[in-house]
């Protein structure tokens, strides 16, 4: 497949499109039928609205290649502006196509059962249309109104920039990381990728970093098991429980 027909303004870097209202959902983790409750039924996504995404869309839960074609079908076929970043799931999935040493590592944090979900035997027998979506995703975002800066895990503080000058390891892995808030330059930081308690994420809306990973997936567990997403401009927290 052609590269092209995802390169849309959420492509590059950075976004430049006004927007009417704008949302962002943390970790998806295989859950599409909740995803799709969330766009649907909560936010009610609309054409003139933005969606950004935080990534982790595949692996632990049930329909990985589901989420993905919830995903294309609003972008390509809707027409609505989501843009989606990479995760460290989506990495290690590609990565596992690759570099076959790096495939024990992904199976080893539940890619096996995404190739299953596929129907393929093999990272490298997924269709290339998926492969290209998530190659095709950037590692980080902003808005055009400089309030928010999107990563999956987290930005590195050490750095004169962290925005600029975070390297793309720490920007899909890294959970452990000291804020300082004035190198944020007004923006406020939102990731996923450390699950994060129900009570603690809403403590944290009015904090210069809000992480929305609340484990969609772990229906197992108090606090957990549903899928978060944030209303950038009211700072309203929606919340969807897994209905897998």
């Amino acid at each position: 497949m052609d590269n092209s027909q995802f390169a849309r303004p959420w492509a590059g870097r950075f976004s430049n499109i006004f927007v009417n209202n704008r949302y962002v959902i943390g970790d998806v983790h295989g859950c599409s039928k909740t995803l799709r409750i969330m766009v649907e039924d909560v936010i009610r996504l609309g054409s003139d609205d933005t969606l950004f995404m935080l990534g982790d869309y595949i692996d632990r839960g049930p329909d990985s290649k589901g989420v993905l074609d919830y995903l294309t079908h609003l972008i390509l076929e809707k027409d609505y502006d989501v843009r989606p970043l990479r995760g460290n799931h989506e990495q290690m999935c590609l990565d596992a196509v690759s570099e076959p040493a790096a495939r024990d590592l992904w199976y080893g944090n539940w890619g096996l059962q995404t190739v299953r979900q596929f129907g393929v035997n093999g990272p490298e027998e997924i269709p290339k249309r998926y492969l290209d979506f998530m190659a095709a995703m950037p590692l980080i975002r902003t808005t055009m109104e400089h309030d928010y800066v999107f990563v999956h895990a987290g930005l590195d503080f050490r750095a004169a920039d962290p925005i600029w000058d975070t390297s793309p390891q720490f920007m899909l892995w890294e959970r452990d990381f000291r804020i300082q808030p004035e190198k944020l330059k007004g923006h406020t930081l939102v990731c996923g990728h450390t699950m994060t308690p129900l009570f603690e994420i809403r403590a944290s809306l009015d904090k210069p970093v809000i992480c929305l990973d609340n484990g969609c997936y772990d229906k197992g567990h108090i606090g957990f098991g549903n899928l978060v997403a944030l209303n950038l401009d009211t700072r309203e927290l929606l919340v969807v429980e897994n209905c897998e």
